[in-house]
């Protein structure tokens, strides 16, 4: 028998008040529409809820049984009922995110911390991935954000720059660059360059190749990896510099120097990702919050 919460309403009402004309009156109803209704429950149920005389009203021994679960069964759809509220304003559910390893340093602690300040009922699954594999998700529907750099392929993608990353010059300590507090692109001639796997980021690759190559620098990594923390780590011990966005910059393992580029060109994207359309709720108000931190850059 499947049940009838709104009948389940009349009868917790006339259970307490144990009156079929005030409950009637508490329920903005009339007494013969919700006497009828009672009648309607017995008969699905088979059992008499109420022994009815002229005088009063009292719950039977089905009736007393009936009345602790109704309450809770009706708590709990109102419990649903609220939820999948919170749910369509965005006050409720799960922001599954993707992110450019780089973002992790600074940005995605930034934009979950204001929020989860704002909305602290939203959970969210968070998922490193280069910006190729970021749009591949967003069209499978297995993120609903992403945030990342550039990506060749966008059909069905939408992307909304946050800013213009300026790039550093990452190199070890006993490096010739280190000693100084800026380099220029062209000062990366013949260096062995350490960097982001191109398999796994064709378009961050091709980015840093076609801004190397208006300088005569050839962009062909000697060693290549899928986090910025195994690229450092392999500077600081000597075997090469790297082109990284400022944001890594909080990452600082021994023996490593960050050398600000002079060229104006020296910067990379920082895009927003979304699936074409309306976005949901939670996502519009990632976008809301990212602008936001980011209005000035």
């Amino acid at each position: 028998m499947a049940v009838n919460f709104q009948r389940l309403r009349y009868f917790v009402a006339v259970a307490d008040e144990l009156h079929f004309g005030r409950a009637a009156e508490q329920l903005n109803m009339s007494q013969p529409p919700l006497s009828q209704q009672i009648r309607l429950l017995e008969r699905e149920m088979d059992t008499t809820l109420f022994d009815r005389s002229t005088r009063r009203v009292t719950l039977t021994d089905a009736g007393t049984f009936l009345y602790p679960e109704a309450v809770r069964l009706l708590a709990a759809a109102d419990g649903v009922d609220r939820l999948m509220d919170q749910h369509r304003h965005g006050q409720a559910g799960t922001l599954r995110v993707g992110f450019v390893d780089s973002a992790a340093y600074e940005v995605m602690p930034r934009v979950l911390s204001e929020y989860r300040r704002r909305w602290p009922r939203v959970g969210y699954e968070l998922h490193s991935m280069s910006s190729d594999e970021q749009v591949q998700a967003l069209r499978a529907g297995q993120i609903d954000l992403g945030i990342g750099r550039a990506a060749a392929d966008a059909r069905n993608v939408e992307a909304t720059l946050v800013m213009h990353e300026p790039l550093l010059v990452a190199a070890g300590a006993a490096h010739r660059l280190a000693a100084a507090a800026q380099a220029r692109l062209a000062d990366l001639a013949d260096e062995p360059i350490i960097g982001f796997d191109r398999g796994v980021s064709p378009s961050l690759h091709a980015v840093l190749a076609s801004m190397l190559a208006t300088e005569g620098v050839a962009y062909d990594p000697i060693i290549e990896a899928t986090e910025y923390a195994t690229i450092l780590g392999f500077v600081a011990a000597g075997e090469g510099v790297a082109i990284v966005p400022s944001s890594v910059q909080t990452f600082r393992p021994p023996g490593l120097r960050y050398l600000r580029l002079r060229d104006e060109r020296a910067t990379v994207p920082l895009l927003l990702l979304t699936r074409a359309g309306e976005p949901p709720p939670l996502v519009v108000q990632a976008l809301d919050v990212v602008a936001e931190l980011y209005a000035a850059s």
